[in-house]
């Protein structure tokens, strides 16, 4: 039987894990991580970040109700960083504690949206929000690389 952890942190660990070779293979080709999809859209680098400390607040919103990810980084960053970042997030969640998931399942979660709150039991909130998110700026790096033509296919999303 699944459990909380297995479909939170287990989940984003292997979207992080894909989102590595992603990267590696951006870098090998010659990606910037100033790159964007569109002009005015946040750039690889700032999709990253959101994947990676995305996820870990997603879980911490989960375990101790009211955490915020951190803002994305000022500075330049280069594929060391992001790498290191994914590195960080990939510790942090193989570290969560699962009862202390299981528990947050039942929390009452607000999260401030345009215009006010919405609502969630912890368990909708990982469902309906997290990992649509996490799903959203993953999806975003891969057609980033592929449009910057980075050869890669699906199966280097989906991380076979």
């Amino acid at each position: 039987m699944m459990q909380a952890f297995d479909v939170s942190a287990g989940v984003f660990v292997r979207g992080l894990s894909n989102l590595k070779t992603l990267l590696t293979k951006g870098e090998a080709h010659g990606t910037k991580v100033t790159a964007s999809l569109v002009e005015g859209m946040q750039d690889l680098a700032t999709q990253v970040h959101w994947v990676s400390e995305g996820s870990k607040a997603a879980l911490d919103r989960v375990i101790a109700g009211s955490l915020a990810p951190a803002a994305p980084p000022s500075g330049a960053m280069t594929f060391a960083d992001l790498h290191a970042s994914i590195d960080g997030a990939i510790s942090y969640l193989e570290a969560i504690d699962p009862a202390a998931l299981e528990a947050g399942f039942e929390r009452a979660i607000e999260l401030p949206v345009r215009g006010g709150t919405k609502s969630y039991r912890g368990d909708r909130f990982l469902l309906e929000f997290a990992l649509p998110n996490f799903f959203f700026h993953l999806t975003l790096v891969y057609a980033i690389l592929r449009k910057e033509g980075v050869p890669l296919e699906k199966g280097d999303f989906m991380g076979r």
